[in-house]
């Protein structure tokens, strides 16, 4: 059987595993490919080195699993390449009647396909199951032939990259004791699709970096009142509108990177907190988006979300102000409106004045609370918990609390001018200069990674003072939500992406191309991991 063939049919097999996020199958492709490598005698022989992790998905009683396989070099050595890919997809409701077909390869192909040899269609195709296939195929030939490297080379086979991670978090403890007993990791590839890191581009690309997602969120507290009585009340379903229209795509809170920009902030939710329906004043509403950043830190982001509050809870107040004024002239009764100008706080700032206010059992009544709450999303666990914290404050609204929700992924760029950071770009230049040299074939560098993905966590450079601001200012950091943070800054590592060509990442039409994937692809991720061994000192 040819490469290609082998290749094609490993696609087709892990296709056809549903492994959609949060899914009772998400880990079934690691159980496939575990069950694979143990047939292999160097794996039989070294059983050690398949490490089977289980990691809990935060918010639900299941447990997901990764799989880090290791293959040492002949000749014993430190160095090692990480490689790493995730096996979960998004899920197929976007099929609608076909959604059952959408992890067969052949039908979807058939229906989509006019006559293009070169396309394969099927969710998880392109995203990024032949990655996963590019990656395991490099580990079994090094099991069989151990002089093919000169260096180690270190799989993580993870799920949960669509939701918030929890695979990569996971396996992070694991490859920072490998890094502790000796193994000296000298860069780490990832292979996500190239088009899906740089939208509106096709064609093939390598990557010397990611792009960082933070999540700004906002409570407001504001003053209840009858309907009837609403000037003496403060709208919080007002204000937070105020906040989104004010955030929403302000370009002032984009991040550029060399040149280039991606989207500013995007409201993912927004709503009023109320149980039931009533004619109050709504006095409890919240807000979060996603921020994608470059250079920006959590504290600079923090600064950010406290004037965007400032500059909203005004006009809002002076609208309000401004509707009573023309009110009272054209006959309203409503005689009195005098509410205090709106506070901004930081989550931490309040989480201070609920200790002070609960003397001294805020701590143990809050990781109380948060043990008791429902199983569910990591964004409405969050807010359950500020609104804890709110009440337990006894702070007096109006107000609003600046704070974060998971997930985090921090940004990771090789052009730091450290010299293994500048070695990697080297060999990610070699790579594009080959690609051209004997394929004919144009490849873009790209710097910055635009679909978000878990190079973050292996290959983060973080401050201690960033990981403050983000751990104090989000709502039950370590029981919500937790990143291994001391073993995530053991790492540190060079990143490079260099994956399959395709079109249409989460859509029904997800599709991946064949010739470069299978043909040029693997001989590509080969010459990579040389290139590094040669490169980098």
């Amino acid at each position: 059987m040819s490469q290609r063939d082998k290749l094609l049919k490993m696609i087709e097999e892990l296709v056809s595993i549903p492994s959609v996020t949060e899914s009772p199958d998400e880990s079934a492709p690691g159980i496939w490919i575990k069950e694979r490598l143990e047939k292999l005698p160097y794996f039989i022989e070294k059983k050690e080195h398949l490490i089977w992790a289980e990691t809990p998905l935060e918010g639900s009683g299941e447990k997901l699993h990764s799989l880090v396989a290791r293959v040492d070099a002949a000749v014993p050595t430190k160095r090692t390449v990480l490689l790493i890919g995730h096996y979960d997809v998004v899920g197929v409701n976007v099929y609608g009647e076909m959604a059952d077909n959408a992890f067969d390869v052949e039908k979807m192909t058939e229906h989509f396909n006019a006559g293009d040899d070169d396309v394969i269609y099927g969710r998880g195709t392109m995203d990024m199951k032949c990655g996963i296939a590019l990656e395991l195929d490099i580990i079994e030939e090094f099991a069989a032939n151990r002089e093919l490297f000169d260096v180690n080379i270190v799989a993580a086979f993870v799920g949960d990259e669509e939701n918030a991670s929890a695979g990569m978090r996971g396996v992070i403890p694991i490859l920072s004791a490998m890094k502790e007993e000796g193994t000296d990791f000298l860069a780490v590839i990832n292979t996500e699709p190239g088009e899906a890191g740089c939208q509106g581009e096709s064609g093939p690309a390598i990557f010397i970096g990611t792009l960082g997602k933070i999540m700004p969120s906002f409570y407001v507290k504001g003053l209840p009142a009858h309907v009837g009585n609403y000037y003496k009340g403060f709208s919080s379903a007002l204000a937070i509108s105020r906040i989104v229209s004010y955030a929403e795509g302000n370009p002032h809170l984009a991040d550029p990177f060399n040149g280039k920009c991606e989207s500013s902030w995007i409201c993912l939710d927004m709503g009023v907190m109320k149980d039931g329906y009533s004619v109050t004043v709504p006095d409890r509403a919240f807000a979060y988006f996603n921020c994608f950043t470059t250079t920006n830190t959590p504290a600079d982001i923090m600064d950010q979300m406290k004037a965007i509050a400032g500059y909203a809870l005004d006009q809002t107040l002076a609208q309000v102000a401004e509707s009573h004024r023309n009110l009272l002239a054209m006959g309203c009764e409503c005689k009195c409106f005098d509410v205090a100008r709106p506070r901004v706080y930081s989550l931490d700032e309040v989480k201070d004045a609920a200790r002070r206010n609960s003397k001294g059992s805020f701590d143990e009544e809050l990781a109380s609370f948060i043990r008791d709450l429902p199983a569910g999303d990591m964004r409405e666990r969050g807010l359950a918990a500020v609104d804890k914290i709110a009440d337990m404050s006894g702070i007096e609204g109006p107000y609003a609390i600046c704070f974060f929700l998971p997930p985090w992924l921090p940004v990771r760029t090789n052009l730091t001018g450290e010299s293994r950071d500048m070695q990697i770009v080297e060999a990610a230049r070699s790579v594009i200069e080959r690609l051209k040299n004997e394929y004919g074939i144009e490849m873009r560098e790209v710097g910055l990674f635009g679909g978000l993905c878990d190079l973050s966590y292996v290959g983060a450079k973080v401050s201690s003072e960033d990981i403050s601001a983000l751990a104090e200012n989000m709502p039950g950091w370590g029981d919500i939500y937790s990143i291994p943070m001391k073993d995530m800054q053991a790492l540190g590592l060079p990143v490079i992406n260099l994956g399959p060509s395709g079109e249409d990442a989460h859509k029904m039409t997800e599709r991946l191309r064949l010739g470069y994937s299978l043909d040029i692809l693997p001989e590509l991720l080969r010459y990579a991991i040389n290139k590094i061994s040669q490169t980098v000192r």
